[in-house]
């Protein structure tokens, strides 16, 4: 059970009800996540804005998705892992990638970039920073802009994870 109660659209202040109410016709329902955020509607709108520039990143969406799957995993975050699993397949992964990532090491679907950023992505999640001859390895592949990318992916990723778990929200 949530911690927090979920604010419904109808509850919800003046200014979130457009906005869930697009979320509720595009998705078919409101994530919890949002409904507990909309307790704050001025939080609610500035993750909103932040996790709507992640999706419009020069890093390739299938690599932001690898390390917001990873992260999750690492995090042991239910929620995200379901909500990104599936963003992971929209992005063009396929179910081995997005189902395989615990074992990405030996696993033969992926290539040396995706296994890059899915040691990345774990190495931060678990230590804060990744190691030189890693971040030499993404620098030989990624740009400047795409690294960045890269991080503040995980680092949403990370922040998103403990709020969901932190609240305890509740999948559909």
């Amino acid at each position: 059970m949530a911690v927090v109660s979920y604010v419904e659209k109808d509850e919800a202040a003046e200014k979130l009800r457009p906005i869930l109410e697009g979320m509720e016709k595009k998705l078919g329902a409101v994530p919890a996540i949002f409904k507990a955020m909309a307790h704050n509607p001025e939080l609610l709108e500035g993750f909103l804005a932040l996790n709507s520039a992640l999706a419009k990143t020069k890093l390739d969406g299938k690599l932001r998705e690898l390390a917001y799957i990873k992260a999750s995993e690492v995090n042991g975050c239910v929620y995200c892992l379901h909500y990104h699993r599936g963003h992971g397949r929209k992005s063009g992964l396929s179910e081995r990638q997005v189902q395989e990532t615990s074992e990405f090491e030996t696993s033969d679907v992926y290539d040396d970039l995706q296994r890059d950023v899915l040691r990345y992505a774990d190495e931060v999640t678990r230590q804060i920073n990744a190691s030189e001859a890693l971040l030499k390895r993404l620098h030989d592949k990624l740009s400047d802009r795409e690294i960045v990318e890269l991080a503040m992916a995980v680092g949403i990723a990370n922040f998103t994870n403990r709020i969901t778990e932190t609240l305890r929200l509740e999948l559909p």
